[in-house]
């Protein structure tokens, strides 16, 4: 029994220890002191991170304005990846009370995971915000503690690493250009989204940029989550 023991215990450490760390592959640790990532960059990370647990799906929901892959990561523990479609089934019928009584519901709640919507970088000079997303994901899916296992156990958790990939490129390019000049950390000379500028934010109530579409069309109505952060 001891030695079963020993073996599910080396096999789930060493499970969360092939994650590849975020430094090895862009060069540097996560939040480094003059330090910006190119959202090429940020697509293989996740898409090696998919490669290399079977906590992660990455998928490519469709093209930004400029036509950068637009990501969005699930994660959770295996065996709930394995049944996404019957907790997307769970959370449809929540969400609609003309499909699902009262009573119907009750006996639903436990059934389901608690889905989390985590979307970042909708305004890309806050760029922190898609930095912290890639650390994120390694943190949950490479440290094997108490709290993370509770978090894949129990949820589903959706994380958008940038609302706007375009944005994040833009000032990306901008800062290496300006690093070391005295316009170094200004804001970029144009408008960090192709067509609606600084106003991306706005966009919820009419739909009209492919960003938004996707979010609302691959996400917020295919899962309807509990929370949106």
């Amino acid at each position: 029994m001891r030695t079963r023991k020993l073996a599910i215990l080396l096999f789930v450490c060493s499970a969360f220890a092939a994650v590849p760390a975020p430094e090895s592959y862009f060069g540097h640790k996560i939040g480094e002191d003059k330090t910006v990532l190119d959202w090429d960059k940020v697509v293989g990370y996740f898409q090696l991170l998919s490669k290399s647990s079977d906590r992660i799906r990455v998928a490519e929901l469709g093209k930004t304005a400029e036509g950068r892959p637009f990501l969005a990561g699930t994660i959770a523990d295996a065996e709930t990846l394995k049944h996404l479609d019957r907790y997307i089934a769970i959370q449809q019928r929540l969400a609609d009370p003309r499909k699902t009584t009262p009573a119907e519901a009750e006996a639903l709640f436990p059934q389901g995971k608690t889905v989390v919507l985590l979307t970042c970088s909708i305004h890309a000079t806050e760029i922190a915000s898609t930095h912290t997303a890639v650390q994120y994901a390694y943190n949950l899916l490479s440290q094997d503690s108490p709290h993370n296992r509770a978090i894949l156990k129990n949820t589903i958790l959706l994380l958008v690493p940038s609302l706007n990939p375009d944005g994040v490129d833009i000032v990306t390019r901008w800062y290496r250009k300006t690093l070391g000049t005295p316009y170094e950390g200004s804001n970029p000379p144009e408008l960090y989204h192709k067509y609606v500028g600084h106003d991306n934010n706005r966009d919820w109530y009419i739909f009209s940029q492919p960003e938004t579409r996707h979010t609302i069309s691959k996400l917020h109505n295919v899962w309807h989550p509990q929370i949106v952060y």
